[in-house]
């Protein structure tokens, strides 16, 4: 809902693209932010950290769709004029 595009591929996508924001979040960036160290349990912190990067993923993937447009263009007829 947040990235504002309607196709099922494009759903699928940002679903994706969430779930690996939320991964890098919530596991290297948490890691690094204490100490490398890994947490074996849930904490509060890693949560909101891991929903940050899953918005900033999102967001960047949006303004990458606007940069370079959708991934597969319809094709377009060719008119031949003699």
């Amino acid at each position: 809902m947040m990235a504002g595009a309607g196709g099922r591929i494009v759903i699928i996508e940002n679903v994706l693209v969430g779930i690996f924001g939320a991964f890098i979040g919530g596991e290297f960036i948490a890691a690094m932010l204490n100490s490398g160290k890994i947490a074996t349990e849930f904490k509060i912190g890693s949560l909101a950290i891991a929903i940050v990067c899953a918005i900033v993923m999102l967001v960047l993937l949006k303004w990458m769709r606007r940069a370079v447009g959708p991934l597969m263009p319809s094709k377009k007829k060719v008119v031949r004029r003699f």
